[in-house]
């Protein structure tokens, strides 16, 4: 096994290439470049080009000498594109738009590689110095890669094997650019034992188990589940590692959501910030009950290529206004009439379509850029939907299967915006195994649940495992009470307060069906909110549907437009959290009071 002495020796060299490269470099430049927060650490090929990104500068990199093997240096095309402009003096107008639009010209490339010339320099000069044995870093071919593409079988852009990968963040003057890479290959420099006894030690965990894959390579614990959901599955589909193709899709939608702050911003002309990005398995009922919240402007988009099928995008009916209006100019104050009286004109309709088709462009480029398979999307139509009038079961405005969903918030030149939800076909893209998943997560958690509600004992949350609370199905005894929460603190005050009161209750998630519950000897409903937001409120929706029982609902940071639509959903009284005592005992009171009335 490789010392850690010997680990120590090269992390120290490579080290002092990190001072090296902002003299040497930055002084080719003419401009002050820093190197810093070094890191280092084992990879496999697989390793390092499985880890999400967008598309980088890959220069080969060939030891010569006493030691031999093929490496690279590794720098995102705009770094690199950075890097070669300013060498080259490009103006500084000119230099943005070209690092923003990733143009990595002839021009820049060449400049780019007299840079990694400078670099391999600097490796070879720190190692002929401090190390042992004699050789060089020689830099070969430079070409433009996507991560994710790479075969890890084949020989290219590296051969698949070991690496010891090092890095380092640069900063550019004042511009924060991202880390410059070094792979060396492990073996020569004695650091390839750490991976292959890992390996080993794996093998020796699963060989006795017979095997679940249909594809060679291990398979952990955490995979099993996976693997087993999977055997019933048609043979060309048994090869999809669900972990690996929900990473590769969470990397092109994330890259997805960063492209569209810069491309819609620059065609707005004003910042565009989109924050709070997260992806999740919805149904069609789950987006149209919990996520949309009001009108909304549905873009359709085509999905063509190696894939077939179609694609959604969302946002709410007054952002889709605001953001055609801002394309075309319009006056702030015929702006805020328009988006308040939320007239979607036939010019706001062609402007947002615009900023639908530029959105679309992004999605298109992004995957061909980073997914295996080519993929276009297309912008066809525009749609309004109004999400409590969609059938669930039927096929308009889109079919009830499993989405993928991306969502963002939007700020728009300073002004804070609802949600944008994109919802991909999970089966389209392969992510159909996530729906077993969830499924059975969604058992495991019924199981528990039940288990908790016949053992009668409930902390104050109505989690098993504290103190005996006065639950729903402790002794036969029917509920007064129902909570709907996803906030456990303000749920848990509730609970003991209750306790404390002697009054029945049952505690719910938000994804637990109410109407299973609902009226029986239930005389109330409270609904506590960690947010007041479009999930909060559509959780009153549902609550509402189920029963005409008085609803009082619990969250921070009211407003008066959140308790006009609270009011309108359904709920009858509110309570601001984080809440007294005495608040929440003068809402129980006047709710017995109406019970005994």
């Amino acid at each position: 096994m490789a010392s850690e002495k010997t680990k120590k020796k090269i992390d120290k060299i490579l080290q002092l290439v990190q001072e090296r490269l902002g003299d040497e470099v930055g002084g080719l430049m003419g401009a002050t470049l820093v190197a810093s927060d070094f890191k280092a650490k084992l990879v496999s090929k697989e390793d390092f080009f499985e880890e999400p990104s967008g598309k980088v500068v890959f220069s080969e990199m060939e030891l010569s000498g006493e030691l031999e093997g093929m490496g690279g240096l590794v720098l995102g095309v705009k770094d690199a594109v950075r890097l070669g402009g300013t060498l080259i003096m490009l103006p500084e107008n000119e230099l943005e738009e070209c690092v923003t639009s990733e143009d990595y010209s002839d021009e820049i490339a060449d400049s780019y590689g007299e840079i990694a010339n400078l670099i391999a320099g600097a490796y070879t000069s720190t190692f002929e110095e401090m190390y042992s044995k004699t050789f060089r870093f020689i830099r070969k071919t430079t070409e433009v890669i996507a991560p994710m593409k790479v075969e890890i079988d084949s020989d290219s852009p590296i051969p698949n094997q070991n690496y010891y990968q090092s890095s380092v963040s640069l900063q550019l003057n004042s511009t924060e650019m991202g880390r410059l890479t070094l792979l060396m290959p492990a073996e020569p420099f004695g650091l390839d034992e750490q991976i292959v006894e890992k390996k080993a030690v794996t093998e020796e965990t699963v060989q006795d188990e017979p095997s679940s894959q249909g594809v060679e390579g291990e398979v952990t614990s955490e995979e099993s589940a996976e693997v087993t959901s999977a055997e019933s599955v048609a043979p060309e589909e048994k090869a999809v590692d669900l972990k690996k193709q929900k990473k590769r899709i969470n990397a092109c939608l994330k890259e997805c959501k960063n492209r569209m702050q810069d491309e819609v911003g620059a065609l707005l002309g004003t910042e565009v910030i989109l924050s709070d990005h997260a992806t999740r398995i919805v149904t069609k009922e789950d987006y149209f009950m919990d996520e949309a919240s009001g009108k909304q402007v549905l873009a359709y988009m085509d999905v063509v290529g190696d894939v077939e099928g179609k694609s959604y995008l969302y946002v709410g009916l007054k952002d889709a206004i605001y953001i055609g209006g801002t394309l075309i100019m319009l006056p702030p104050d015929e702006l805020d009439k328009v988006v308040l009286e939320a007239e979607f004109g036939d010019d706001s309709e062609d402007a947002y379509g615009e900023i639908a088709n530029i959105i679309s462009g992004v999605y298109t480029k992004v995957f061909e850029e980073l997914y295996p398979e080519k993929v276009r999307f297309i912008k066809t139509s525009l749609e309004e939907v109004v999400p409590m009038k969609v059938d669930s079961e039927s096929d308009e405005p889109m079919p009830d299967v499993h989405y993928y969903m991306a969502t963002c918030k939007m700020n728009i030149g300073g002004k804070e915006l609802g949600n944008m939800q994109m919802l991909l076909p999970a089966k389209l893209f392969k992510l159909d195994g996530l729906v077993q998943d969830e499924v059975a997560d969604d058992a495991q958690a019924a199981d528990d649940k039940s288990s908790n509600t016949i053992s009668g004992k409930a902390d104050a949350s109505g989690v098993a495992g504290g103190a005996a609370a006065v639950e729903a199905g402790e002794g036969g005894v029917n509920p007064e009470f129902l909570i709907v929460s996803n906030d456990e603190l303000e749920c848990s005050k509730i609970t003991t307060l209750l306790n404390e009161r002697g009054v029945v209750y049952n505690v719910l998630d938000y994804k637990d069906n109410v109407s299973n519950y609902l009226p029986g000897e239930v005389k109330a409903v409270f609904l506590v909110m960690n947010s007041v937001d479009e999930q909060g409120l559509g959780a009153a929706i549902k609550i509402s549907a189920a029963s005409s029982l008085p609803l009082l609902a619990a969250g921070p940071e009211w407003t008066r437009t959140k308790v006009i639509k609270a009011v309108k959903y359904g709920v009858d009284d509110i309570i601001i959290t984080p809440a007294s005592d005495d608040d929440i005992l003068e809402k129980i009171d006047s709710l017995q009071a109406q019970k005994a009335a």
